[in-house]
């Protein structure tokens, strides 16, 4: 492919683009404004139920589960002090559980030490359920003991319900099944629930509340993200002006690219509504970035080469002409193999990886229509100017200009040793690439600067805290299952085994699992003058009916929260001290196999966070290996059908991968988690980076067509965009670079990850790329005789 008759049809464009530009500039205004009107309709969403598409098994038996038993949202308040079995304390507790119970939408039940809190003890007729507190707070110091003492003595409460050494205590309040999924809870329930826990009435030097809970966490997270999204952004728009001010001193030059960025970003934004998509707020910040970044990076090569052209001729059209001439051919394949790079998103297999991919080409295909459109017009208007006739001498470049050209020189003199240096940089990097660690931890996404996060971690620290846990649901066949003594006995087992996982919680001595044979050993205790020998599950049918049955008729909700009214279903319930993704997805497969080795006759499954994560982790391995895989295949093939050469594409190839190593390099070596927010980086970076790299060869190729010689094109290429590619990286990475200052660990994560990689790009771009052409010379032989055209 020849690049000068390429341009030659870009010039045609730009003389058409004068030619018509009041006509042009109307409709791109219509456009704009009906692309725009669907912008308060636009929906955002950071649900991790987005992750799973319908047909996902993890999303199919959580679904079950809540069916069975109930909305798996719920919120729970540790209450801290010296003692929670103090008067003031259990005041507090008593208040909160029925503020709770009576101001939260969707409540349910409320399961505290004073509220509802289910005891069986032995009386002349076998044995009842009592609650401790029903009849009000003790003022007798002797009663008040002897109540402590009695919910100290029940192991099925110790260090579940309140802690071995009663400095901590649950206040938890489950929730009635209700529609519209996690944002619903999030947006609708849990800032009632915030309003109760926070006001001023449970402000105490006496105790801390601490709350947590699904939709309650989700609510945190969503606000910290938008003030996030919105601080970024706001930051990133002024560091774009800065840059535009700094660099090319122009109204215009300021106020096109703004007009550009703002554009083209509302306008898909707005089409994303009309479509009625679902986007993802965690993630809407990058795309935005994005746009305002190649806004900027595109503007400043017409910018720059208008300049150029406008200096050594002092005639505005043609200079605009010319300007579109050399630079909207690279100009749009960066574009389109950018686009291409994103748009591999799609392969991923996760929604919101899909959407931002859609999205974020989305933003790129559309800036470069305002950037294309709006810069070459405006920059028409006006009046022409006498050519600088130092200008015309130097063909229109500055000091700068020939400063990079004096580099070129050295690059091509030691080409040789940088084509090794650079290779021995990208191969030192593979080792630290293997050693990424894949990990969904929801508190190194977050970041632990941030104020929810710390408190979480804090809960965690504790005796009773935990902020991960999952479910094994066992379904029999038959009703009645669950009175068989030999099926709550494989119950039991199964409890066993699942207390030796890795990561399941310990609290004093025992493991935080728990399920219906509590209930059941803690009434044939009672019915055994409570002795602690027979906190054990009868050997007798018959016995385990009866105390099945007569719990169900004293207290049929404390009951039938771990089992369904047929008794043939129930489920397990396991805390964890924390997350590791290796041992997390261990001990789920150990859980699946011990549970498939005792109950062969039944269905077995494992829901809840914690498998939502473990299954995220394995998408984003092979999402990333799809997309980034997807964008290298793409781009290669788009490299080589541009340059009219399998050699000229892999070569252009090869310094796009020394950044995507070098990122994988920095994220295994220092220990950087690959998560749903890193993971887009890398692809990102391919797409971004091959921009400079296109821009290079296409000017080395155009230079090789005009004057016969590698080495002066590469010169040329030096000196006529050698200056604007440093300004667009250095605008890209400053754009970035706001996002370092994020408390968010994933957001400061994206913005070091990004600046690296592009500069990393960069300096292959001004070294490898070159250093390979000139040994290589994939275009050909040289032609000596040819000169400057």
């Amino acid at each position: 492919m020849q690049v000068s008759r390429v341009n030659k049809v870009f010039a045609r464009l730009g003389r058409f683009q004068v030619k018509f530009r009041w006509l042009i500039l109307l409709v791109t205004i219509l456009v704009t404004l009906a692309a725009c009107l669907g912008l308060p309709q636009l929906q955002m969403t950071s649900s991790e139920e987005e992750w799973f598409d319908d047909w996902d098994k993890v999303k199919i038996d959580q679904a079950h589960f809540n069916d069975v038993f109930g909305s798996d949202d719920g919120y729970m308040v540790m209450v801290r002090a010296n003692d929670v079995f103090a008067p003031e304390v259990l005041s507090a507790i008593d208040r909160l559980s029925k503020r709770l119970e009576n101001e939260v939408p969707y409540a349910d039940r409320v399961v505290s030490l004073t509220h509802n809190l289910s005891i069986p003890i032995a009386n002349n007729e076998g044995f009842e359920v009592i609650d401790p507190f029903e009849s009000g707070i003790p003022a007798d110091s002797a009663q008040l003991a002897a109540k402590k003492s009695l919910i100290m003595s029940r192991e099925s409460l110790v260090n579940n319900i309140v802690s071995d050494d009663a400095k901590e205590t649950w206040v938890i309040l489950s929730l009635k099944s209700y529609e519209g999924g996690i944002d619903f809870g999030k947006d609708s329930i849990a800032p009632f629930a915030r309003n109760v826990i926070l006001s001023d009435e449970f402000k105490s030097d006496k105790f801390e509340m601490l709350p947590t809970g699904m939709s309650y966490t989700e609510m945190e997270e969503n606000e910290v993200i938008s003030r996030e999204c919105a601080i970024r952004i706001g930051i990133g728009f002024a560091v774009m002006l800065a840059c535009l001010i700094l660099f090319v001193r122009s109204l215009r030059g300021v106020i096109v690219p703004a007009i550009a960025t703002v554009g083209g970003i509302a306008s898909v934004l707005g089409v994303n509504a009309w479509l009625g998509i679902i986007g993802d707020e965690s993630m809407v910040a990058l795309p935005v970035l994005l746009g305002m970044a190649l806004s900027v990076g595109y503007s400043i090569h017409y910018i720059n080469s208008f300049r150029m052209h406008f200096r050594r001729t002092g005639n505005r059209r043609e200079s605009v002409i010319n300007a579109v001439e050399e630079t909207g051919w690279p100009i749009l394949f960066t574009v389109i193999t950018t686009i291409a790079s994103l748009i591999s998103f799609l392969f991923a297999g996760i929604r919101p990886i899909r959407w931002i991919g859609g999205i974020s080409a989305g933003i790129v295909f559309m800036v470069y229509l305002y950037v294309i459109i709006l810069i070459p017009i405006l920059m028409s208007f006006g009046k022409n100017a006498k050519p600088d006739p130092t200008q015309v001498k130097a063909a229109g470049a500055t000091k700068a200009d020939i400063l990079f050209e004096f580099f070129g020189r050295k690059v091509c003199r030691h080409s040789g040793i940088v084509a090794a240096i650079s290779a021995a940089i990208m191969l030192s990097q593979i080792p630290g690439v293997m050693n990424i660690d894949v990990n969904m931890d929801y508190t190194k996404t977050m970041g632990e600067k941030i104020p929810f996060v710390t408190r979480l971690m804090d809960m965690l620290s504790g005796k009773l805290g935990s902020l991960y846990d999952f479910n094994v649901m066992i379904e029999f066949n038959e009703s009645d299952a669950l009175k068989d003594p030999a099926n709550m006995k494989r119950i039991e087992a199964l409890e066993q085994k699942l207390g030796t996982l890795q990561l399941t919680k310990i609290s004093g001595d025992k493991p935080r699992v728990q399920s219906v044979t509590r209930l059941v050993k803690e009434m044939n205790r009672t019915l055994n003058a409570d002795s602690t020998e027979y906190y054990k599950i009868p050997d007798a049918q018959d016995m385990l009916t009866q105390l099945l049955f007569l719990y169900e008729i004293s207290d049929a909700d404390a009951l039938f929260e771990r089992m369904d009214e047929d008794y043939k279903t129930t489920f397990i319930h396991i805390e964890l001290s924390g997350y590791d993704a290796k041992k997390i997805v261990e001990d789920l497969d150990s859980a699946k196999s011990y549970a498939a080795q005792i109950f062969p006759d039944a269905k077995t499954s494992i829901v809840g966070e914690v498998v939502n994560y473990a299954e995220m982790n394995g998408k984003l391995v092979n999402g990333l290996l799809r997309s980034f895989g997807g964008s290298f295949v793409i781009i290669a093939i788009m490299m080589i059908l541009a340059f009219g050469s399998i050699k000229a594409g892999l070569i252009g190839m090869i310094p796009n991968v020394a950044p995507v190593l070098l990122i994988g390099g920095v994220m295994g070596y220092s220990g950087m988690p690959l998560d749903m927010i890193t993971m887009i980086v890398m692809p990102m970076i391919l797409g971004i980076a091959v921009d400079d790299t296109i821009h290079m060869n296409n000017h080395i190729k155009y230079g090789y067509e005009r004057t016969g010689s590698y080495k002066k094109a590469l010169l040329l290429s030096y000196r006529e965009i050698g200056k604007t590619m440093g300004m667009t990286t250095f605008i890209l990475c400053a754009m970035f670079f706001v996002f370092i200052f994020s408390p968010m660990g994933a957001l400061h994560n994206v913005g070091l990850l990004s600046i690296i990689g592009l500069a990393a790009a960069l300096v292959a771009d001004y070294t490898l790329t070159t250093a390979l052409v000139y040994v290589t010379k994939p275009y050909g032989r040289e032609k000596r005789n040819k000169q400057v055209r």
